[in-house]
Formats: structure tokens, sequence, C-alpha cells
């Protein structure tokens, strides 16, 4: 019996450490440095996950970032330039090594003693019962703390160490694989039955220190009495699980679970620093008969990083934003991408809503199709001018979305949830989740407490004339109405913003339609949302609103050009070219717009028409590259070789040149009698892709051609 509770002992001891002994190649690859610091340093306090993600880095970079991650997410107050938790693990990492390994071969973090002080701490007080008569060496640990709930362990409990048979090292004693005999330097067996034996032990103990002979029984005190010699203590196998996994209660190490993505998507300096956060995105028409794409991530205040400056008195932090929105319809193709930064600045007076969750948002209208949607907005803080100080970190929101074409009978935009609305001055524009005058604060979560009301905002594509919108709210988890019931006239193609009354005592799950009626009566169009209702008795809104610049609808131009761009990325010219003529007799002077008509007029074979529309664009800006590229091109097939050559060598001498533009500059230069420069370019044409057979060619003949002519 005895051996059988052995070796369930050692099995649960073994997977509860079993991150520490596994046999990895990968290990042996490390860095000497790195082996130890995984291996030697935080064995105790690494979960599988972590470990797994840390052999799969490939460079230096990647492991220190990893590193300085690992206890960023353990630091119990990042408010302070001090790591405390760092700081205490090697405390206890130097003491068992210096004093726990001292009646051992084997350095102090490996043994028993050390494992549990690593992973707990020093005890509230220890007893030694090295010299006592007729017991084993043993040491007894009492860890009395309240605190030790918040790692789910419980406020008092004992750990046993002894010397098996008085020599070795001290192990950890077990209550039931060794048994209160195994403590005695001398068994009195009396009887065939075990507990007998184990009654007498525990009496022999008791004699030497009351205290000793619980701990015999188990470590939990709860288990520790004589009611146990009847029903084996099974007690201290799940208290020593909890002690394993104590590091890591609490810990989020789902920022180790991202590699993959993150080496493809975020630069290394926020590699593993993901942080969680709450988004949505809606599709919603607008201005110019246009559906818009809106979007808002909101950021828990523990997850946004201020810095104060003591000259200015403010607090401030940046967000660098960029958005994908690649095509379903033509996978692969990546149809719209922006990115761009902005900051945010707190004054000593608004110090209250660092304590409050930051929401941050974006707009920008789309061409119809289906569509993923990829947000990565990046959060910096930097208390110097050194990089290694600023504290970083990002997080996602993606999603797909389909943007219709805009129809020609009434349909319902998206429902977006809000916590309410806020009136703005000046201009009257169309923003992110604002229309005209009226801005809206949407909750992401969708989570209201009971006693709130819940603002929800309802466009519509073609809203009919004399219409309105029927909002209902239904319980999402079982059939019934839970109200309200409103119907809100429509205001031609104003958005609807309402407000609802939640007549709910209690949390749960509801569902918010509305439906878009006619002027008479007749359903049109209908749409639904979630929410939840939570028992708490408030949330914590947003207080710090910031935005991604972003295309302001009503310069004229703007969103024709923008709808433009996507068309061509979709490679459909013929309606990229009936929105970027409408951008140009709308604004003449959006350069882009000029080189993306210039560049679908010389793929058609019309150059004097690229010509008339890159000339005036190049007439105000001598240095942009895409401009004078498609100019030297225009100039090269209306015979104005001198011309292009002028442009294009201004071209080449910008940025590193396709070999397509210096095959056309050496055309031109040929043309205009510069032969050496001809044959130089020709040369760094097929440097830079030596499969160019034609122009080989033509090298050949050059050479050729010069070898014979005066000169030579």
């Amino acid at each position: 019996m005895k051996a059988s509770w052995r070796l369930l002992v050692a099995a649960s001891l073994l997977f509860a450490f079993a991150a520490i002994a596994s046999p990895d190649e990968r290990i042996d690859r490390l860095p000497e440095h790195y082996r130890k610091w995984l291996l030697e340093e935080v064995p105790y306090i690494i979960s599988d996950g972590e470990k797994e993600t840390f052999l799969r880095l490939e460079s230096e970079k990647e492991r220190e970032t990893f590193i300085d991650v690992f206890w960023r997410k353990r630091d119990e107050n990042p408010s302070t330039v001090e790591n405390e938790y760092k700081e205490e693990h090697y405390r206890r990492l130097v003491y068992a090594n210096e004093f726990l390994g001292r009646d051992t071969f084997r350095p102090g973090w490996r043994t028993d003693r050390g494992r549990y002080y690593i992973l707990l701490g020093e005890p509230r007080s220890r007893q030694n019962f090295e010299s006592r008569d007729g017991i084993y060496p043993a040491e007894l640990w009492f860890y009395n703390n309240p605190e030790l709930k918040t790692y789910a362990l419980p406020p008092f409990f004992y750990l046993l160490f002894f010397r098996r048979h008085g020599t070795g090292e001290f192990e950890l004693y077990d209550p039931v694989g060794d048994g209160p005999q195994a403590l005695l330097t001398r068994v009195n067996t009396k009887s065939m039955d075990y507990r007998d034996d184990v009654e007498r032990a525990y009496n022999e103990l008791t004699f030497v220190d009351p205290e000793l002979a619980k701990a015999s029984l188990s470590f939990r005190t709860d288990e520790g009495d004589l009611a146990q010699f009847q029903a084996t203590p099974f007690g201290t196998y799940e208290l020593l699980n909890q002690i394993a996994l104590a590091p890591l209660y609490g810990v989020d190490t789902s920022y180790a679970e991202r590699l993959d993505f993150e080496r493809g998507t975020v630069e290394s300096d926020y590699l593993f620093r993901y942080v969680t956060s709450a988004g949505m995105i809606n599709v919603l028409p607008g201005p110019g008969e246009a559906s818009y794409l809106h979007w808002v991530i909101e950021l828990p205040p523990q997850n946004v990083a201020f810095v104060f400056d003591n000259e200015s008195g403010l607090y401030a932090t940046a967000f660098v934003a960029s958005i994908e929105v690649e095509s379903k319809d033509v996978p692969g193709t990546l149809v719209m991408e922006d990115r761009k930064e902005s900051f945010i600045t707190l004054n000593s007076y608004e110090e209250a809503s660092l304590h409050l969750p930051v929401s941050y948002s974006g707009m920008t209208p789309m061409v119809p199709g289906t569509y993923t949607v990829r947000v990565i907005l990046r959060n910096r803080a930097c208390p110097s001018r050194d990089e290694s100080d600023c504290v970083r970190s990002y997080t996602l929101l993606d999603g797909d979305v389909t943007v219709p074409e805009w129809p020609k009978t009434p349909l319902l935009g998206d429902l977006v949830l809000a916590y309410g609305t806020e009136l703005r001055g000046g201009e009257i524009s169309y923003r992110s989740y604002r229309f005209g005058s009226q801005e809206i604060l949407p909750n992401p979560s969708g989570v209201y407490s009971i006693g709130d009301a819940i603002t929800v905002a309802a466009t519509a594509w073609n809203a009919p004339a004399g219409g309105s919108i029927r909002f209902r709210l239904d319980s999402a988890e079982a059939e019934g109405f839970i109200g309200p019931d409103q119907t809100v006239p429509l205001k031609g193609d104003e958005p609807i913003v309402q407000e609802l009354a939640l007549p709910i005592a209690e949390g749960g799950r509801f569902r918010l339609t509305a439906t878009l009626l006619d002027a008479q009566h007749q359903e049109r169009d209908k749409t639904s949302t979630l929410l939840t209702v939570s028992p708490r008795t408030s949330i914590d809104r947003p207080s710090v609103r910031g935005s991604m610049p972003q295309i302001r609808p009503e310069l004229p131009g703007i969103v024709s050009m923008a709808l433009g761009e996507q068309y061509l990325a979709l490679e459909r010219d013929e309606k990229a070219r009936e929105l970027l003529e409408r951008a140009l007799v709308e604004n003449k002077g959006l350069g882009p717009v000029r080189e993306h008509l210039a560049s679908l007029e010389l793929e058609a074979g019309n150059s004097a028409r690229a010509v008339e529309l890159l000339e005036p664009v190049y007439a105000q800006i001598k240095d942009r590259v895409e401009v004078l590229s498609l100019l030297g091109q225009a100039y090269f097939y209306q015979n104005r070789f001198e011309e292009a050559v002028d442009v294009l060598e201004k071209a080449i001498a910008l940025a590193r040149p396709e070999p397509s533009m210096l095959n056309v500059l050496a055309n031109a230069s040929y043309r205009v009698g510069k032969l050496d420069r001809a044959q130089e370019l020709l040369e760094r044409s097929l440097s830079a892709d030596p499969n160019q057979d034609d122009v080989k060619e033509i090298l050949t003949k050059l050479k050729a051609e010069r070898g014979s002519g005066p000169g030579s």
C-alpha cells in the first residue's frame, strides 16, 4: 500500500514540475545566459506556453523583449520604476542557493526546500528538529498569511522536510507515502493493521511536538486530526498542486500565444506586448451617397500608459493606428491601408481620467464588397529620450464586414450601442461616430449596469419619406418581451439617436431590434444587436477619447478620390477612372488624383492627357518621385526626349529606380546622343534584374555601335 501511495505522490509532483525536467534539443541550442535564465532562474514560475514560445524565438532581440515583458506581466505595481516581484524573486533565488543547498552537492534552487522557498518566500516561522531523540532530523515550516488567498492558497498550512533515514539532504515529507512512522528512528510495529502503526507513530510525535504530529498527517490544518486515521487525507496533494500553480495565478500569459501573428504584423519593439480591449466595427451610410466603416477600440486604464512631464504639468501618451482592409471577394487584395500617429494630453485637473477606460476610433469610406478589416492600435509612452525606457503595447480589432451597393430600396445600417451622446460645437461634420453636431459615445462591449439607459444610433440608406424606426428589447435567453417598445419618426437621412430606458431588475443577455417602417407602417428592413446587463451597480465609461486622423468628407473630391483608389486596388479601372474624374471636377488641386489618372492614361496610350494632368503638379512640386516618373514616361512617348531625360534623372536621384524606369531613361538618353549615359543605365538595369533578354540585346547593339563610332 505504501509503495502505491509513493508512486501517486511522485506522479503528482512530476506533473506539477514537468517543465523543469523535460528534455528539449532547442534548450541545448540556446546561448548560455538564456539557457541559464530558463532552466535555473525561472523554472518554477514560467508557464508551459511561455516556455514553448521562448524556445521558438530566433534572435537576441526577440529573447530580450520576451524577458522584459515576462517580468512586466508580473509587476504588481507597474506605476513604479522598480519591479518588486522580480526583485523579490531574485532575492529568494540567491537565498536558496546560498543557504538551502549546503547539505547537498546540488545548487540550492534544485532542492525541495529551495523550490518551495522560491515559490512561497520566507515562512512565518520555522521549527528545527535536528537533534531530538527518537526522530530523524526534520524542519517544519509554518505559513500563516491571509494574503496567500490572493494566489488561491489557504492562509495557514505546513511544509515538512526531513532527512530520510537520517542521511542526505532535506526532502519534502509525504504524509501519505511516508507516514508518521518515517519520521521515527525506531518503529514499534505491534499490529498488521497499517492504520494502528500510523496512530502509534502519531502519538509518539505528539510527545515530541503537537504541530509536528499534525503536519505528519496533513499539511492542511483542517485535515490534521485523528479522524484521518480512518480516511486517507488527500488535501496535501491538492495544496502542493496549488503551490506549484501559484506563480501563474492572475498572470495574463496570453502575450506568449501570439508569436506567429506578431512577427508579421507588429514591430519587434511591440513583440509580446499585446493587451486586451473591447472593440466593434460598423457599416453606416454617410455623405456623398457613400458607405463608411466606423470602428472603435476601448482600452482598460491599466492597458494605457501615460507619462507626466514636470515642466508642462501634462500627462501624455501616443497612439499609432494602422488599418488594413482586405477583399474577401478577391482574396489577397489589400483594398485600403493607412497608418497614422496621434497624441493625447491631459492636464492635472483631468488626472482622474487616468483611472478610466480610453476610447479610440476611426472612420473611412468604402466601396461595396465583403472585407476583412484589421485595426492595430499601438500605444507608446516615453518618460525620457532613451527608447529603452518607453512603455509600449498594442491591441487588435478585426472582423468581417459587408459594404452594400447603395441600395434603391430602404436599408438599415448597423445598430450602434452607446453610453450616451455629446453635442459638439463648431462646424457640422461627419466623423467617426459623429453625425453633424451630435457625437455618440460608442459602447463596444455592449455592457450596461442595472438602472442604466441604453443609447442606440440607427441610420438608413434611402430612408422612406414619412417613415420611422421601431426599437424593441427582448430577452436573448428566453422567449419574452422585456421592453421598451418605442417608435421614432425619421428626419430625412439624419440618423436616429435614441435613449431607451432599461426596465430590468436583474442582469442577463438581451436583444435590441430595430425595424424600419415606411409611411404606411409597413416593415422595410430589420436589424438587431445583443447587449448585456450586468448586476454591477455601475460600469466605468471612457473619459478620454482619441481618434485616428481621418478623411474629411466635407472637403471637395476627398471621398471620390478615396473610393477611386480602392477601385484601383481591386483592378476595376473603369470604375476607378469614373470616380477619379469626378474627384478632379470637384477639386482640381488634388495631386494624387492627377497621378492616378495619368497612370491610367499612360496604360491606355494617351500620353498627351497624362502630360496635361501632371504638368500642373510638377510646377508646384519638383521632388515627388511618382510625378517625375510618370511625367518622364509621358514626355518620352511624346518624343520630348530632352524633357524626359531632365525629369527622369531627377527621379532616379531621389529613390532607387525600378529597371523599367532605367530603361526608359536609357532610351531617352540615347535619343539625345548621350550614348555613354545610355550604356551606363542599361548596365545598371541588368544589375538590378539580370533576366531581361531584350535589354541585353539592346546593350550588345549599343556597345557595337559605340565601338564603330568616332572617339570609341
